[in-house]
């Protein structure tokens, strides 16, 4: 195939010195119809050879696919184009000792009204998908077993992490003894069973007073996962009428236990938190060090008072109780082998610290309400960066009140702590789109060191659309997103006004899957296209 001459390559001057985010270079390239027709498979960075490489599915069936393969040096001058045909085996992502399809049985956790463990094996096929590159699942539920504890004693379910690919699964139940109906809670088993519902695993965690899990991390059920990393678990006391005597009497009283995935109890560390009420949902891993992050309630509630009807979710972004209305917000470091700091931050500090872009009139601000976490970073000072969104939750969808709860996504706040976790500043953003087809979905971002480590790249996705659209026959929906970038100045803890890239003249949205490209070098590559997809776009940042 003979590509097009069209290449345009812009150098960008006319920006204001003060402005630290911009572009160094974009560029533009027209490709096939075929390529279009299909879908961008993978881009390759080759550093040492400066180029660049876009390949696209243009055709699969049967055991090959076919490819175009756009070839361009790091600066996005055009160099070649190719065609291929490649046998499917030869795929990345696509499992040679797999093959097209396979099938896995593992387990999974059926739940029942009275909380009785119950393990129900699980089929899983797979069979790989052109349509993204990945293997698609389906589940069939099998026969079930109700585990009991050495002494014939039911289970109390608790929590799980399904270990799919090693046909495993991990779960944490408390022994369930009539006479004594709080035992469930003071005696966890860490069980792992396999595929054949034999345990090959059961440690117990003792406690003095009865617990309820907080939160839970655990890996997605899929084939992409790492089934071998830790599961990092919150504890906290329970309390109220119905445990009565048996409850610590001191709310504050956490526990984090971090637990291998082959079932063993590698730490386990009191907290002290500063509320009784801490919906530490949200755990980020630096080394071997844990950052616990959450909102908080009052000092002498118990934990399971306001969110005992939910049950720990895995990585939950936005708390477990719809209703709780939060009065502060807490960061837990956890680092050889203790709880380094706890730093509540009540709302008046977040009233007190917030602050906006200097051409922004209205100061958006977190205000303990439903709030969805996008993304957090640690800089090299060990500040603490967590960006997130504000959303309300109402009955009735787009055909009726019965057609499931409605969120609307509203203005973007993002939380600045120390090293300490004390809060430094709350950076409240007031979002470029904000019609109904941007407000209906949460805005991606992006969150990215200078060089040197003392300034933070905020990148927001701002939605102005979406398009229907076919690849390779299949439809398939794309979001119309252009990148929104500031920059927060770490060490005086403040922020400076957003600048769109790729809106102007001719309107360039990033490619929904590949949406920036790993060229590294202290910079920040885009990648995009038009509306119809028919023209490449490339935008250069350097990170300085």
């Amino acid at each position: 195939m003979k590509p097009k001459p069209f290449l345009t390559i812009l150098t960008l001057a006319a920006f204001l010195t003060t402005q630290a985010q911009k572009l160094t270079k974009e560029a533009t390239y027209e490709i096939s119809k075929k390529a279009n027709k299909g879908y961008l498979y993978e881009p390759k960075v080759d550093e040492a050879n400066n180029e660049l490489s876009l390949t696209y599915v243009t055709k699969a069936s049967g055991r090959t696919a076919k490819f175009e393969t756009y070839k361009f040096d790091l600066n996005f001058n055009f160099k070649s184009v190719e065609e291929s045909e490649t046998p499917l085996e030869k795929i990345k992502g696509y499992r040679s000792d797999k093959g097209e399809e396979y099938t896995l049985q593992s387990l999974t956790v059926e739940m029942n009204l009275v909380g009785t463990l119950v393990l129900r094996r699980k089929i899983i096929k797979r069979k790989w998908n052109w349509f993204w590159g990945g293997y698609d699942s389906k589940v069939q539920l099998a026969d079930k077993i109700k585990p009991r504890t050495d002494d014939g004693e039911k289970l109390f379910y608790m929590a799980h992490t399904e270990q799919d690919e090693k046909e495993t699964i991990l779960v944490l139940a408390g022994a369930k003894v009539s006479k004594e109906p709080m035992k469930q809670y003071q005696e966890v088993h860490i069980m792992r069973f396999d595929k054949e519902l034999n345990r090959i695993g059961d440690e117990v965690i003792n406690f003095d007073h009865p617990q309820y899990i907080v939160g839970i991390n655990t890996a997605d059920n899929d084939e992409d996962a790492n089934a071998e990393d830790d599961v990092l678990v919150l504890f906290a006391p329970m309390g109220g009428r119905s445990v009565g005597k048996a409850a610590d009497p001191d709310p504050t009283n956490y526990t984090f236990v971090r637990i291998g995935y082959d079932g063993k109890i590698k730490e386990r560390i009191a907290i002290k938190s500063k509320s009784g009420v801490f919906n530490g949902t949200m755990f980020v891993q630096s080394g071997n060090d844990v950052l616990i992050l959450g909102a908080t309630g009052k000092e002498d509630d118990y934990y399971n008072e306001k969110f005992s009807s939910a049950q720990p979710t895995s990585d939950s972004r936005d708390g477990q109780n719809e209703d709780f209305k939060a009065k502060g917000f807490q960061v837990v470091k956890i680092s050889g082998g203790k709880a380094v700091f706890v730093s509540n931050n009540t709302l008046e500090d977040f009233e007190k610290k917030a602050k906006t872009p200097p051409s922004q009139k209205r100061s958006p601000e977190y205000t303990g309400k439903k709030f969805r976490v996008a993304d957090v970073k640690i800089a090299p000072s060990g500040d603490i960066f967590l960006s997130g969104q504000k959303y309300k939750k109402s009955n009735g969808g787009l055909l009726g009140n019965n057609s499931g709860p409605v969120i609307k996504y509203e203005d973007i706040v993002m939380m600045h702590f120390g090293s300490d976790g004390v809060l430094k500043a709350s950076y409240g953003v007031r979002r470029e789109e904000n019609d109904k087809d941007a407000s209906m979905s949460a805005n991606t971002q992006m969150l990215t060191l200078s060089n040197d480590g003392s300034k933070l790249y905020w990148t927001i996705m701002e939605m102005s659309g979406f398009k229907q659209e076919k690849e390779l026959g299949d439809s398939k929906y794309k979001f119309l997103i252009y990148p929104n970038v500031s920059v927060i100045d770490i060490n005086k803890a403040t922020i400076g006004d957003f600048v769109q890239f790729g809106q102007g003249k001719t309107d360039y949205f990033l490619n929904n899957k590949y949406p920036w490209l790993p060229i590294g070098n202290g910079q920040l590559v885009y990648l995009g296209e038009t509306k119809s997809g028919k023209t490449l776009w490339f935008a250069k940042m350097p990170l300085d």
